[in-house]
C-alpha cells in the first residue's frame, strides 16, 4: 500500500463493504461474550488452567485488539503455554499476511510448538 487512501479503498472497503452488517454485529457480540471463565464459575484462571493442549499464543506487537501484555497474562494461566510475539506494523490487520515476513514468523512459532 502506497498511501492511506490505497489502504482504505484497497483493503478496508474491499473487506467490509461486501459484508452483511449483521455479520459484524454477530462478531462483536461474540467478542464481548468470549469469556471462557463462564465455564469455570467466572474464574478465568481456573478455566485456562484446565488447558492441557500444547499452546502457543501469538499476539501481534502492534495489535490494539489483543495487546501482547494482555496475552502474556493469559499465557501465564495456561500450563506449559508459550508466547511468541509476531512483529508487524499492520497491527491486527497483520493477520491478513500482507506484510513480508509475517507468515514466516507464524510458521516458525508453529514449527517450534509442533516439534516440542
Amino acid at each position: 500500500m502506497s498511501s492511506l487512501d490505497d489502504f482504505i479503498n484497497g483493503v478496508m472497503k474491499a473487506y467490509f463493504e461486501p459484508m452483511d452488517p449483521n455479520v459484524l454485529l454477530c462478531e462483536m457480540h461474540k467478542w464481548r461474550r468470549a469469556d471462557v471463565g463462564r465455564h469455570a464459575g467466572g474464574d478465568l484462571a481456573a478455566a485456562l488452567g484446565q488447558i492441557t493442549a500444547k499452546t502457543c499464543i501469538m499476539p501481534i506487537d502492534h495489535d490494539l485488539f489483543f495487546p501482547p501484555d494482555e496475552c502474556e497474562l493469559d499465557r501465564a494461566m495456561i500450563p506449559e503455554a508459550t508466547l511468541t510475539v509476531i512483529r508487524s506494523k499492520e497491527g491486527h490487520m497483520g493477520l491478513n499476511g500482507f506484510e513480508p515476513g509475517y507468515m514466516a514468523q507464524v510458521d516458525t512459532a508453529l514449527a517450534a510448538l509442533l516439534a516440542d
